[in-house]
C-alpha cells in the first residue's frame, strides 16, 4: 500500500470518527447542573482529590503587599472535561527548536462545535548570562519540561472551552473542601510545611511571608494557600527560587525565566554535571 493512500485511508478514517462523536453529542446533549454536580463531586472524593485541584502562586509587591494568584490545576482540568462531557481535548509537542519547546493543547466542544487551541513555551537552556555561556537541557530534563508544558497547554485550552462560571464554582468547592477537618489542622500544617521543606523551600521563609512566628498561628486559609503552593511546584507552575519573591516592575528588562536561569548559573558548581547537564544532590 503506497503511503499516500495509507495517508488518504487514516484521512478518510479521522472524519468518520469525528462525525459519529458529533452525532452522538448533538443526540445526547449535556446538562449543565448535572455536569456542574458530578464535577463538584468528582472533585471533593477526598482530601488528597481537592488539594491536587489547585495551585497558588504567592508574591509580594516592591513595597512588601501581600499578593496571592490562585487558580485552577491539570487535575482539575480533567475532572471538568470529564464532567462537561461530549468534548475532545488533545496535547502534543509542535515544535523544539534547541531553545525552546512549545506544546500545543486542543479542546473542542463536539455540542456548541467550539474549538480552541492554547500554546505553551518553556526554555530548554539554562545558566545562561547576557547570552553568553549556559547549557542545554539533557533529554531526561527536555521529557519532563515537554510534559510540563503540555499540561499547561491542555489545561489552558479547556478552561477556555468549559465555561468559567462552572469551572469556578467547583474550584472553589475544592480549595473549601482541601482543609478537611478542622480539629487535625495543627498535625497537617505540619505535614504540608514538611513536605514543602523536602522540596527545597525555608520553613523559616514561609512563616516570615505569612507573618507568623510559629506553625501554630497558621490559619486555614495559610494552611490551603501552603498546598497550592505544593501543587504549583509539582506541577511546574513556578521554581522553589521564585516562591515568596518580588513582583517584577512591568519595565524590567529581566524576564522571569532569565531571573530562575541566573539563580540556577550560582549554583551550578555544586549542583550541575557540566557535561551532561544532570542534576545531582548535594551530598553526592
Amino acid at each position: 500500500m503506497s503511503q499516500d493512500l495509507i495517508i488518504k485511508e487514516t484521512g478518510v478514517l479521522a472524519r468518520a470518527e469525528l462525525d459519529v462523536q458529533i452525532t452522538t453529542a448533538k443526540a445526547y446533549p449535556r446538562n449543565a447542573h448535572k455536569a456542574l454536580q458530578y464535577a463538584a463531586e468528582l472533585a471533593t472524593m477526598d482530601e488528597a482529590t481537592a488539594q491536587s485541584c489547585f495551585y497558588c502562586l504567592p508574591r509580594k509587591d516592591k513595597d512588601g503587599t501581600r499578593k496571592e494568584i490562585r487558580g485552577g490545576s491539570i487535575r482539575l482540568a480533567e475532572i471538568v472535561a470529564n464532567a462537561w462531557g461530549n468534548i475532545h481535548a488533545a496535547t502534543r509537542i509542535v515544535e523544539n527548536d534547541g531553545r525552546h519547546i512549545t506544546a500545543e493543547g486542543v479542546a473542542w466542544d463536539l455540542e456548541s462545535n467550539v474549538k480552541i487551541a492554547m500554546q505553551n513555551k518553556v526554555s530548554i537552556r539554562f545558566g545562561e548570562k547576557d547570552g553568553k555561556g549556559g547549557y542545554t537541557a539533557n533529554a531526561d530534563m527536555q521529557t519532563m519540561l515537554s510534559n510540563a508544558a503540555s499540561a499547561k497547554a491542555l489545561r489552558n485550552a479547556i478552561f477556555k472551552v468549559v465555561p468559567k462560571a462552572l469551572v469556578d464554582r467547583v474550584l472553589e468547592k475544592a480549595m473549601t473542601f482541601s482543609v478537611g477537618d478542622q480539629k487535625t489542622i495543627n498535625s497537617k500544617v505540619a505535614d504540608i510545611v514538611d513536605k514543602l521543606v523536602k522540596m527545597g523551600m525555608s520553613k523559616e521563609a514561609m512563616l516570615e511571608y505569612y507573618e507568623c512566628k510559629s506553625l501554630a498561628e497558621i490559619t486555614p486559609d495559610i494552611y490551603r494557600s501552603l498546598i497550592g503552593v505544593g501543587t504549583a511546584i509539582k506541577e511546574g507552575y513556578m521554581k522553589i527560587e521564585d516562591v515568596f519573591g518580588i513582583e517584577r516592575d512591568p519595565d524590567d528588562t529581566i524576564s522571569a525565566t532569565e531571573k530562575i536561569n541566573n539563580l540556577i548559573a550560582m549554583k551550578k558548581p555544586k549542583a550541575i554535571n557540566d557535561e551532561t547537564g544532570e542534576v545531582r544532590n548535594d551530598h553526592e
